[in-house]
């Protein structure tokens, strides 16, 4: 995992000399594991030092180079995340031009690294696994659904994030002007959702003849009442696909 070479040594050399000197109280430090914890390290007295800013950006430059294979993505996605910290002091070193590519580029080179082609079809599998199976109205899945809901409601977003998204929202819609859906786009968007919503359309139909109307339906599976109204609207389609699958264009 580790190398023997310059950049071990010249780490080695920089940890030695935080360790066995006395900064003043006005010297801006930032805390530094010198076994960083994804690579087995952990939080104790003797794995911490203080370094300067720039220090500690050097160490994780180095980290990058006196290590190997999965260490060293690793050590290359936490030099990237180093760099996206905020200046929060006066002594907050900012790299050059130079090594923010480096950073980058190395970011970009661990995570090809960490999601194989293999790796993502199986997220993927496993994702598309757990709603085919979970049932949508036990407990389980609301606090889920409840957890993200609060998480968005508390969320803050800065004025450079609104007019970042309110840029993207623009420019996306400038792209779509113009553009327009062939009858063939719009079937296959139709049957797509049939597949995806057969099971609960289903049930939203079932409870619709047992006399329920689209608002007691919509509580009742804790669903927007637009996919209510819209099962109920194309009710002979999803029960034709329950019959016949291949009937649908």
């Amino acid at each position: 995992m580790y190398l023997q070479n310059k950049y071990t040594n010249w780490y080695n050399s920089i940890i030695q000399l935080a360790n066995s000197r006395e900064l003043s109280s006005d010297v801006y430090t930032e805390k530094h594991h010198i076994i960083p914890r994804s690579l087995g390290g952990n939080n104790s007295k003797s794995n911490i030092v203080s370094l300067t800013a720039r220090e500690h950006f050097i160490c994780h430059l180095l980290l990058t180079k006196m290590t190997t294979d999965n260490a060293m993505y690793k050590m290359k996605f936490a030099l990237s995340m180093l760099m996206n910290v905020k200046n929060i002091g006066k002594g907050r070193y900012v790299p050059s031009a130079r090594f923010y590519e480096y950073a980058k580029h190395g970011r970009k080179q661990s995570m090809q690294a960490l999601w194989t082609a293999e790796k993502r079809k199986k997220h993927s599998q496993k994702i598309k696994l757990y709603f085919e199976n979970i049932e949508k109205t036990s407990k389980k899945e609301l606090d889920r659904r409840d957890k993200i809901r609060k998480s968005q409601k508390s969320k803050i977003w800065s004025n450079n994030a609104i007019q970042s998204r309110l840029h993207n929202c623009l420019k996306n819609a400038k792209s779509r002007k113009g553009s327009t859906w062939t009858i063939e786009h719009r079937l296959s968007r139709h049957r797509t959702y049939i597949e995806n919503n057969l099971d609960i359309a289903l049930k939203i139909i079932s409870l619709h003849d047992s006399g329920l109307n689209n608002l007691q339906i919509s509580k009742q599976l804790n669903i927007t009442w637009d996919k209510v109204k819209y099962s109920l609207q194309h009710r002979k389609d999803f029960e034709a696909y329950q019959k016949y699958p291949l009937n649908i264009p």
